[in-house]
């Protein structure tokens, strides 16, 4: 019960500190890369200024045009303002079809570096758009005053992709790592000692359930026995026999009771010891079958046995416990079946798993208590009016078929009635 709740504690206190820690970084990469993509914004415009400057005072421009074209991945058309070409880039095959979707797309939104009388050179805005296999770009048109006449320079240059954002994305990535392994290591020291306490306290009455256990089968031993030699006295009469019989049946089920706490308390130490052996499953199937036929026959309930025609493959597992569990879903399942009703023993192979279902036609189990069946003295009646179980049986075959590396599902039965399924992995005998 305690390991559930660490981990239910464990996994909720990660996962909120590093929800809370994800969204911050999230927003930080963001912010990040929108401030890189304004530096990039930022250095195309300077760029723009200094080609311009450059154009004013050298004539050498297709050295200065060629220079930016490598070192900045730079796209131009230079030309006059009767759209005579003076310069035109060639570094990639698309270059002339992105300068005119530029000057299209600056013309479509009605704004050009326009010459004045002023002499003075001007440029553009940045513009973006898209090509037609959708590859975004930046622009910009400039228009130059040198040497007493205006040219027209048309600037592209392709945004950068998320391979220029790498950095900065795998920076916070790595410090987010390292905040999620620092999380994960305080939060099982915080966990550890918050359980701590509670740990103690249950541990304390597992203890005093199993020193209870131990020190009360001697005298359960001694009541029985001194109820069997007084049966057989030659003196017991009906009226003796009647009550001698009431605390042979009471000592049986109180002997069931301490069975299973020493079982538990054993699971709980880790002192549980694992019997493997070759098991023939179709033997331990019709060997339940027949000791619990007579139990539904005289309750007047209907066992009925399901099994393949081909024989079942050795199974190697431990037989006594399996044994127990079966026993735990069938006994469970005679408790709360009415008269005249059915209960199915059904086994089959499913892929690498052996499968054995008890479905019975009784009371069924609500939905508000299936979550709890297998919680210890947990019972369904509240009134406890039933004597035949305390609560603990299907906690025993639920702690048992985990050790066997197993599973135990709970299902309502069509028409009423519940269905308990075990699951255990098949493992052939060497």
């Amino acid at each position: 019960m305690l390991k559930n709740l660490k981990r239910k504690l464990y996994f909720l206190f990660v996962i909120s500190i590093m929800f809370v820690f994800s969204i911050v970084f999230f927003l930080l990469t963001c912010e990040n890369i929108k401030t890189l993509q304004d530096a990039e914004l930022s250095f195309l415009n300077r760029q723009a200024t200094n080609l311009i400057l450059l154009f004013e005072n050298s004539t050498n421009y297709v050295e200065n045009l060629e220079i930016c074209e490598k070192k900045y991945d730079y796209t131009f058309r230079l030309f006059t303002e009767q759209n005579k070409l003076l310069y035109e880039s060639s570094n990639t095959e698309e270059a002339t079809g992105t300068i005119n979707l530029f000057l299209q797309t600056l013309k479509s939104s009605a704004e050009s570096a326009e010459s004045n009388k002023s002499d003075l050179s001007t440029q553009t805005g940045i513009h973006t758009f898209h090509s037609q296999n959708g590859t975004k770009y930046y622009g910009i048109l400039c228009s130059i005053y040198a040497d007493g006449r205006y040219v027209n320079l048309a600037i592209v240059k392709e945004k950068s992709g998320i391979t220029a954002y790498l950095p900065a994305i795998i920076r916070y990535f790595l410090i987010w790592l390292i905040v999620l392994i620092v999380v994960l290591f305080v939060s099982i020291l915080i966990i550890k000692q918050a359980i701590k306490p509670a740990e103690k306290t249950l541990q304390s009455q597992k203890d005093f359930i199993a020193a209870v256990s131990h020190e009360l089968k001697t005298p359960l031993a001694v009541i029985l026995s001194a109820a069997d030699t007084i049966e057989a006295s030659p003196d017991c009469t009906v009226n003796i026999k009647n009550p001698t019989s009431l605390i042979e049946a009471e000592i049986s089920r109180m002997t069931r009771l301490i069975q299973n706490l020493l079982l538990l308390s054993s699971i709980d130490a880790g002192n549980w010891i694992y019997h493997k052996s070759e098991i023939n499953v179709d033997t331990l199937l019709v060997s339940l079958y027949d000791k619990f036929v007579n139990i539904c026959n005289q309750k007047a309930i209907d066992l009925q046995i399901n099994m393949p025609e081909e024989c079942f493959p050795s199974l190697f597992s431990d037989e006594d416990r399996l044994n127990q569990i079966i026993s735990i879903l069938l006994d469970n399942a005679i408790s709360y079946s009415p008269e005249h009703s059915v209960i199915l023993l059904d086994a089959s192979i499913r892929k690498n798993y052996l499968t054995i279902s008890i479905i019975d036609h009784g009371i069924g189990i609500s939905e508000e208590n299936k979550n709890h069946v297998f919680d210890r003295f947990y019972r369904c009646d509240k009134s406890r009016t039933k004597k035949d179980h305390y609560g603990l049986g299907l906690s025993v075959a639920s702690e048992l078929i985990s050790l066997l590396a197993g599973k135990i599902y709970l299902n309502d039965t069509p028409g009423g009635g519940c269905t308990f399924t075990v699951i255990i992995p098949w493992s052939i005998a060497e």
